[in-house]
């Protein structure tokens, strides 16, 4: 499956540059000196979808760092994230509502060149883990959700 992080905000934004470069995936890197997995082929669509509403909410918040609390947030609002944590009791709305409430903003506009923080990072590495473990060749939002 391929990368398409960047369809939010255009073919080359930066959020999808960082991400490709962080996890190997990007044709302009160099070659990494420890081999890395490509975990952006193995996002399906609604992985894709959920590291785009992080990035975009990130963005809207004028924060230059998408972290963990964005894409939980994200999680509340693609399937099948959205209908687990219904399952386990939560109401994915309110959860959404009150995680926009402390999420982090910043005045003024983003730096040109934003990143995951090292949480989101090792959230989507253990999320990797975890698909891995569950036998599977996909991260689903249910991987992000349950490395969150």
């Amino acid at each position: 499956m391929s990368m398409s992080f960047g369809s939010a905000f255009g073919p080359s934004d930066p959020f999808s540059d960082l991400f490709n470069r962080f996890f190997g995936t990007s044709p302009a890197s160099s070659p990494p000196a420890v081999q890395r997995v490509p975990i952006g082929r193995m996002l399906t669509e609604s992985s894709q979808e959920l590291l785009n509403l992080a990035a975009r909410r990130a963005l809207e918040d004028g924060t230059s760092d998408l972290d963990t609390e964005h894409l939980l947030w994200a999680a509340t609002k693609v399937e099948p994230a959205r209908g687990l944590l219904a399952r386990a009791g939560a109401d994915p709305d309110s959860l959404a509502a009150q995680i926009a409430e402390v999420l982090p903003r910043e005045a003024g506009e983003p730096s040109a060149e934003p990143g995951l923080t090292p949480a989101a990072k090792r959230t989507l590495a253990t999320a990797y883990a975890r698909s891995r473990a569950s036998g599977v060749s996909y991260i689903g939002p249910e991987h992000i959700l349950g490395a969150l």
